[in-house]
């Protein structure tokens, strides 16, 4: 199989091309981004092959393009502008066009090549908006009301109904996810993350010699970026999803402190803790409360996968891949 991924030389993105070329499938990464050397040597030890593709999906041409060489047999649809508020305010046209009418760009070229036989769009817990997301219990699909505030949010959102609504007109099979907060290898400031994770924040700081410090202690459904990666291709997989729209959330909510004591079980000069009267917070947990977790149930009862229950194992592997890829992040 011959996989298609836009954003393919993101954070998610990344994390889809080495679980393809894992299993020995290919893999042709479309970016606006070259790839990483660390990540084009990761992958060349890797059973599949990869192919990297430079192209603006804003650009019709672009975008059609990238099904013009080779039969493409399904997309992952991850390119995104995960803005904060200044991009959103200075270049809002851009968080639209990258967003949104991109999407657009691809799954007519999609259409138009005639041979992909599915499209996931990768979506955003954010497209429920903050407002949705406080208070208690899980967050179910279609049971909770989506009030998105940001521009991001926004065109996540809007991007399920256009998926479910070129699907129709064109014939296609396209399904939506919305992710939790990600955490994991390959997570990199490329230009078009404006929020960083917190436990990346965290990890720098025990590669640079520096202290950590929380402005709280949190518990959230974080769910690791190789996680993700799985969740997706046994989607992909699925010959006949039941729904259109599926949350990829982990089953065991955990706190970047949690994480903090993963580090420095690795790095013992690694000092955290919570901010208080004599340190003051330098990791941002990007709000002053925790959200509702992302239900997880009907990815598991509807195509029978669910995601690992046991944060420490991914902490591991993590921690495995900093030490053969920490130079990822200093170049």
């Amino acid at each position: 199989m011959r996989a298609l991924i836009v954003g393919g030389c993101g954070f998610v993105g990344l994390n889809i091309a080495e679980a393809l070329l894992r299993r020995g499938d290919d893999a042709v990464l479309f970016d606006a981004n070259p790839l990483h050397p660390a990540a084009a040597a990761a992958f060349e030890a890797l059973p599949g092959t990869f192919t990297v593709l430079q192209g603006d999906v804003r650009d019709p041409a672009s975008a059609a393009a990238a099904f013009a060489e080779t039969a493409i047999d399904a997309v992952f649809y991850g390119a995104a502008m995960t803005s904060g508020p200044a991009r959103e305010r200075d270049t809002p046209a851009q968080v639209l066009q990258v967003n949104l009418l991109g999407l657009v760009n691809v799954i007519k070229a999609a259409a138009d090549a005639g041979e992909v036989r599915r499209i996931i769009n990768i979506g955003s817990g954010s497209a429920y908006g903050r407002y949705r997301l406080d208070g208690e219990g899980p967050v179910i699909e279609e049971q909770t009301p989506s009030e998105p505030e940001s521009l991001y949010g926004i065109t996540k959102h809007a991007s399920e109904a256009v998926c479910r609504r070129l699907a129709e007109l064109l014939g296609l099979d396209i399904r939506s996810v919305r992710l939790a907060a990600v955490y994991g290898p390959w997570e990199i400031d490329s230009g078009a993350r404006d929020t960083l994770s917190p436990l990346m924040q965290a990890a720098l700081a025990a590669l640079h010699g520096e202290a950590a410090f929380l402005p709280r202690r949190d518990r959230q459904d974080w769910v690791y970026s190789r996680d993700v990666a799985m969740a997706l291709l046994a989607l992909l997989d699925t010959p006949a999803p039941g729904h259109d729209l599926y949350h990829i959330a982990s089953a065991t909510p955990c706190g970047v402190i949690d994480w903090c004591a993963a580090l420095a079980s690795r790095y013992p000069e690694f000092r955290y803790g919570v901010a208080g009267p004599e340190k003051t917070a330098n990791i941002n947990l990007h709000g002053d409360r925790d959200r509702r977790p992302l239900s997880g149930l009907r990815l598991a009862d509807d195509i029978g996968h669910s995601l690992p229950a046991d944060p420490e194992t991914a902490f591991l592997d993590f921690l495995d891949w900093m030490a053969q890829h920490g130079a990822f992040w200093s170049s």
